[in-house]
């Protein structure tokens, strides 16, 4: 169930979905409520049924025409440039929710110009003599908001753009997880697992629920130890957990939906983001695109992250014991760091000034 909630709430379609439908519960207030005259706007009142279906026909034509163009444009433009850099970071910006809004309101406005055309010909339905001007003021709105998608996506694309995004999503993560950790310690490794449980499904681990798992640990006279690491892979022959005494199959199936295994990347998980930094820099330094100057961005904001996360205490462990019933396995800063250098050495080493501003960095971390 958490995993299922999670993916319909980080959805891109969701908000889209919520504002197209609260533009059909409009149109049918207004054939349900019959508005056929308002003082004061009686001048803006279309009586004529032709003419209000000339209209609609109109906002439905020029308004599908719009977002088709603008949204094929914008896609042939993100595969393009993003492609350059790193194809997974389509979805970071494709999950901004004032493109969401913008593709919620040019639908919704469809939506709401297709309902009250129907009502034009139909007898047993009544005909809102209001319904046409405001399906224009919705379509002259949508034109706005189709120049700022534009200009949006436009700087949205831009390199510089992308890495401050990776970067601020990343730090806004580690906030956010810091929230569950606080206060945890080393994890006692005196304490022996005994039972071990395998992950029930293969994906990547995008998420743990924390304060569920540590409400049904309670419950139980065991210890857990979560042993696969958020972010990474996880076959269905891989360890999930392990636990101190023995669980009953329904014990195991509620610890299992804790945990969000799916096929997406998981953009919430810290560690994540410094990957996509990493996979950034080396995309730049290959020999198709050469950009020595984008690396080295890269791996400013790289070192400011290690920064980070090298301030909060736990990230000393490989190991955190959390309200001494959870103990969580994750990446620490040394293991972190060790990981991005090796793959970062490798490719910035044919670059004299890289390689050493590469090395100066992480000496200093």
């Amino acid at each position: 169930m958490f995993a299922v909630i999670k993916k319909i709430l980080k959805s891109i379609a969701l908000v889209p979905i919520i504002l197209a439908l609260c533009f059909l519960l409009l149109a049918i207030l207004l054939i349900v409520f019959k508005a056929y005259s308002i003082e004061n706007f009686e001048h803006l009142q279309v009586a004529d049924k032709e003419d209000a279906q000339f209209v609609f026909a109109y906002v439905i034509g020029g308004i599908f025409t719009l977002t088709i163009f603008s949204y094929t444009m914008v896609m042939n433009v993100l595969n393009r440039n993003i492609n350059n850099y790193s194809p997974r970071l389509v979805p970071l910006l494709l999950s901004e929710k004032h493109h969401q809004i913008i593709l919620g309101f040019t639908s919704g406005t469809i939506v709401f110009s297709m309902v009250l055309s129907i009502s034009t010909v139909s007898s047993g339905i009544g005909y809102p003599e209001m319904g046409p001007i405001l399906a224009i003021v919705f379509s002259i709105i949508s034109v706005f908001l189709f120049i700022y998608f534009i200009h949006s996506v436009s700087q949205s694309i831009h390199i510089n753009h992308i890495i401050r995004q990776v970067f601020d999503n990343t730090e806004k993560n580690m906030v956010k997880r810091d929230s569950f950790y606080k206060g945890s310690q080393c994890a006692n490794t005196s304490i022996e697992t005994i039972i071990s449980y395998p992950a029930d499904k293969a994906g990547n681990l995008q998420g743990l629920d924390i304060a569920k798992l540590l409400k049904l640990i309670n419950k139980l006279d065991f210890y857990i130890s979560v042993e696969a690491i958020q972010g990474q892979f996880v076959s269905r022959e891989d360890v999930l957990f392990k636990s101190s005494g023995e669980l009953s199959n329904k014990e195991v199936s509620k610890i299992r939906n804790c945990f969000a295994i799916e096929k997406d990347v998981a953009l919430e998980v810290p560690d994540v983001g410094f990957r996509h930094l990493v996979e950034i820099a080396v995309k730049a330094m290959s020999p198709a695109l050469n950009d020595p100057g984008t690396a080295k961005d890269v791996l400013d904001y790289l070192f400011q992250l290690f920064i980070i996360h090298k301030s909060y205490s736990y990230n000393k462990f490989d190991a955190i014991e959390i309200n001494q019933k959870v103990v969580v396995k994750h990446l620490s800063t040394s293991e972190l760091k060790n990981l991005c250098y090796l793959e970062l050495q490798y490719y910035l080493k044919d670059d004299p000034i890289l390689s050493k501003y590469l090395q100066r960095g992480f000496s200093k971390i």
